[in-house]
């Protein structure tokens, strides 16, 4: 694994009449359609992440599997929604059109695997439209965790971003002059060893940082997103979750980090009993997103679970 190359080609495309941004892991992924007899794996980030956040695990999974990453609305350069809708019903809205346009151009099924928010939307999209999917890989996906944690109530200024005039202009003066401040702190919360990822990984995180400094959007798209998802914890106790889960029919892995101060891994026994027939993996000193720390091991997990699946 190269943690010093670049990170994918990628392009705009028109999905539900809004732009976004999509990866691919090379040109030849992109092109070669149905004559690549690899299978067809989509990646979905979390909350504030982006479709940089797949760079090793895709390039770790090349050999056998084409990997395509998504901007969800409003994140990494994608445009936000019209209506200002950062819902997890929503983004798998989104989810679903792009799915059919991978579908469309390069046959067969798709192995969906979706890390943090991203899981969350794609566990509703494998009870929307199985048909669309051959696996399902979770990695610690944002189910519901309402034990109260210290750790949480930094995130709690998020919602104040959207307050008029003061929150999103201190959010673009603190992210425009201090995108490594920012980025060495993500990095903190979201992994054991934040050296892991290497100079070239870092100054990407933090280049991508420093544009979305100029995104007007950027604010409202992270404290939105944000709630959105605390509220479907607590409506209901987060049952819609729960239900989606029930309804999943694909194979699908879970991936879990020991050391996850986001979403407690004391959460993944149980959303791996609400996903017959998945399988629970947890790496003890991993973080929150196992595909940037462990993404050798988190592809071999992901790469057995394509195979018996493309087998069946």
């Amino acid at each position: 694994m190269n943690r010093t190359s670049e990170v994918w080609p990628g392009e705009f495309i028109t999905l539900r009449g809004r732009r976004v941004f999509a990866r691919h892991v090379d040109d030849a992924a992109a092109t070669t359609a149905p004559s690549d007899p690899r299978p067809t794996v989509v990646l979905i980030h979390g909350l504030g992440g982006s479709s940089i956040n797949w760079t090793d695990l895709g390039q770790v999974l090349a050999p056998m599997a084409a990997s395509y990453a998504l901007d969800l609305p409003g994140f990494g350069l994608s445009d936000p929604p019209a209506d200002g809708d950062y819902s997890i019903d929503e983004f798998a809205q989104t989810v679903i059109a792009y799915l059919e346009t991978v579908v469309a151009v390069r046959g067969g099924g798709v192995h969906l695997v979706g890390n943090s928010l991203g899981g969350a939307i794609a566990v509703r999209v494998a009870m929307l439209r199985p048909d669309l999917l051959r696996s399902l890989g979770l990695i610690s996906p944002a189910f519901p965790d309402l034990r109260p944690r210290v750790r949480r109530l930094q995130f709690l200024p998020l919602s104040l971003v959207r307050l008029p005039g003061v929150g999103p202009a201190g959010f673009r003066l603190i992210a425009s002059a201090y995108p490594e401040r920012q980025v060495d702190q993500t990095f903190r919360e979201i992994l054991v060893d934040p050296e892991v990822m290497g100079p070239v990984r870092r100054r990407q995180a933090i280049d991508q940082a420093a544009a979305r400094a100029s995104m007007p959007w950027a604010p409202d798209a992270l404290a939105a997103s944000f709630n959105a998802l605390v509220r479907s914890w607590v409506v209901d106790l987060g049952a819609a979750h729960w239900a989606a889960a029930r309804a999943v029919s694909v194979p699908t892995a879970v991936v879990w980090g020991a050391r996850d101060l986001l979403v407690s891994v004391g959460v993944a026994p149980k959303v791996a009993r609400h996903i017959k027939g998945s399988t629970l993996t947890v790496f003890e000193d991993v973080g929150h997103v196992a595909q940037m720390e462990k993404p050798v091991q988190t592809a071999k997990i992901l790469a057995d679970l394509i195979v018996s699946s493309e087998s069946r």
